[in-house]
């Protein structure tokens, strides 16, 4: 077991895969919010990929062990320490009864804003649709459904041999994310883009701007300051606002939602439809991204691409957790 002594501004347990394939039921996709990241804490302790760990938005995170494991962390530029001495991201490191692993404050020059705990042999935890992933708007999955508190008790899944000979690896430099507090994200056009929704020169202009992260941000949705989208004549000349449309399923995670004239990124636990357009998709690869945004301050930018080298990043990014190429 392990109890947690500072959950910070949002703690939850998430999965890698989330629920795919609900949508339709109104049933977002949960899960990381940092995909790669994720993927790389659980890799380097010797867990399966999709196994729960924990995201910590803004860090002010403390946990102690009651038992002996193994854990490694990674994500926002946020120190970790291990009973008051910093331990080293993105690194198997074992733990032992009163061992208590923390995360610092997060500041100015921090880069990023998650950061993910993964435990050897993951966690129990409630399983709902075939994920423990936190549903925050459901109140379902995960611990309790709801995001981690002081004093909560985490019961810890059993290690194997496998983990215990991942003591002491770590994520080679080469694969470990780049932060930065600019993130260029590739994006395809649509579903409701030029020349139907907005014209050719308003998709060149969103594809040129450099928005910038509003405070409103979390699992549901990360809004987003820049100009006005140019939309086609006709539609603003129809009556009403031009971003209405019949109610429609909305491509999430990843879409690029516009309500009235403000884009709305679409991470991990966004809405699966509503009545507003979606003029970009952000491909799955850099969709992890959208986890490390640091809210009012942060800048985006969307690269043009095309579903073609979509479908050939995302191979190569599944490539990378192939083996333990990773590690070291």
């Amino acid at each position: 077991m392990a109890k947690i002594l500072s959950a910070g501004i949002q703690s939850l347990v998430e999965d890698l895969n989330g629920r795919a394939g609900y949508m339709d039921i109104g049933i977002a996709h949960s899960g990381f919010m940092d995909h790669y990241t994720g993927r790389l804490v659980n890799k380097v302790v010797g867990n399966e990929l999709n196994e729960a760990g924990l995201e910590i938005a803004g860090g002010n995170f403390a946990i102690e062990f009651e038992e002996d494991s193994i854990i490694a962390y990674g994500g926002a530029t946020i120190e970790g320490t291990l009973n008051d001495t910093p331990v080293e991201p993105y690194m198997a490191i074992a733990v032992h009864p009163g061992d208590v692993f923390a995360l610092g404050r997060i500041a100015p020059t921090t880069k990023g804003f998650r950061q993910y705990l993964a435990i050897a042999g993951g966690m129990e935890a409630e399983e709902y649709l075939g994920s423990k992933a936190t549903a925050t708007y459901g109140n379902f999955g995960g611990y309790q459904g709801r995001s981690l508190k002081k004093d909560d008790v985490l019961c810890l899944g059993t290690i194997t041999e496998k983990n215990k000979a991942h003591i002491g690896k770590k994520v080679k430099q080469e694969y470990i994310p780049e932060f930065s507090d600019t993130w260029v994200m590739r994006a395809i056009p649509g579903p409701d883009a030029a020349p139907d929704f907005i014209t050719e020169e308003g998709m060149e202009e969103i594809f040129s701007t450099e928005y910038k992260a509003q405070m409103f941000c979390d699992r549901s949705g990360l809004r987003l300051k820049g100009p006005k989208p140019i939309w086609n004549p006709e539609r603003a000349n129809a009556g009403g606002h031009p971003s209405n449309i019949t109610d429609h399923g909305y491509p999430g995670p990843g879409g690029v939602n516009i309500s009235g004239d403000t884009l709305i990124l679409f991470p991990a636990e966004c809405p699966t439809s509503g009545g507003l357009i979606c003029a970009l998709s952000v491909i799955y690869v850099d969709q992890w991204m959208m986890g490390q945004i640091f809210p009012g301050r942060d800048k985006i930018k969307f690269s043009y691409c095309t579903q073609r080298e979509a479908i050939a990043l995302r191979k190569e990014q599944m490539a990378i957790f192939e083996g333990e190429t990773c590690l070291e």
